[in-house]
């Protein structure tokens, strides 16, 4: 149920985007730009929010709003998305991501993650993130997660089923906003939660969603998730349309039985906009300090 905690989290204004520049050579002449939005002051423990594919740094109002008090909140956009730069390789690997999240890191200063947030395809590079040896992180919360598409079917079979998703999800540019929301919320969701839905993709490219889908099909994360150190919390909605709970959420459940499991009721793919209020309380919860 939309409380009037949920509410007043989403009336909350959103921070200034800021840009800090990286040097990678995940990045066309070795260099680029990460933009991000950050909360809370900048001795508190750390905690980062990868957003999904079709997405951004916005869809995080509620959290830089509601954690700020305790964590410094930090909400980037990925590369290709908004005003941050494309990576070189047109169709990158997952550990081109974890690198240019590592450096986003790193120019702010930040030495360690005492939370990492992924929502949907977000789940996918915080999973590798979290799994890579690369950057300590004590506690990982996965939202409408992901397996990914690569699986064990031949190459052909990947390539094909990648240009299928390219053709459809490129298609979906011009899509009518109201029916993207339609399938990323639960029935009746409030006009507010709609409303920010539907403004979700102004900072979405078609070459960040072309790279970030092409990653897709390069991991399968049910065979990542067992490998990471970090406390594991997975979100669900029960209405979730996206990324069904049984196709998704469960196996990775399967995966990693000790992780701590949440489903929430008459919740589509958007736990963080639709419930607010209780996915904040649940990522302080997952919180586990040294």
């Amino acid at each position: 149920m939309f409380t009037k905690e949920d509410e007043d989290l989403l009336a909350q204004p959103l921070p200034e985007r800021n840009t800090v520049a990286v040097q990678l050579p995940i990045y066309p002449g070795g260099q680029g730009m990460v933009e991000y939005r950050e909360a809370g002051a900048k001795d508190s423990p750390a905690v980062l929010l990868l957003h999904g594919i079709g997405s951004s740094s916005a869809g995080y109002r509620a959290q830089l709003a509601g954690l700020r008090d305790r964590y410094r909140v930090i909400a980037w956009n990925a590369p290709g998305f908004g005003n941050s730069t494309a990576l070189a390789e047109s169709r990158p690997g997952r550990n081109a991501y974890v690198a240019a999240a590592i450096g986003l890191l790193n120019a702010l200063g930040v030495t360690e993650l005492t939370g990492l947030v992924g929502s949907s395809w977000g789940s996918v590079v915080a999973m590798a993130l979290a799994q890579s040896s690369g950057f300590p992180v004590r506690s990982l919360v996965l939202s409408a997660p992901n397996t990914a598409r690569g699986t064990q079917d031949s190459t052909e079979q990947r390539e094909a089923a990648l240009r299928a998703a390219l053709d459809t999800g490129l298609a979906s540019f011009h899509q009518d906003r109201s029916a993207i929301a339609d399938r990323l919320l639960a029935p009746g969701a409030p006009a507010m939660v709609r409303e920010q839905t539907m403004r979700l993709r102004d900072a979405v490219t078609p070459a960040g969603w072309q790279q970030a889908m092409s990653m897709l099909f390069t991991v399968y994360t049910p065979h990542l998730l067992p490998q990471v150190a970090a406390k594991v919390t997975i979100v669900v909605g029960s209405e979730d349309k996206v990324a069904p709970e049984a196709a998704h959420a469960a196996v990775l459940r399967a995966a990693r039985q000790d992780a701590t499991y949440v489903r929430l009721e008459g919740v589509g793919h958007m736990p963080k906009l639709e419930a607010p209020a209780a996915f904040n309380r649940l990522t302080d919860a997952s919180i586990t300090f040294a």
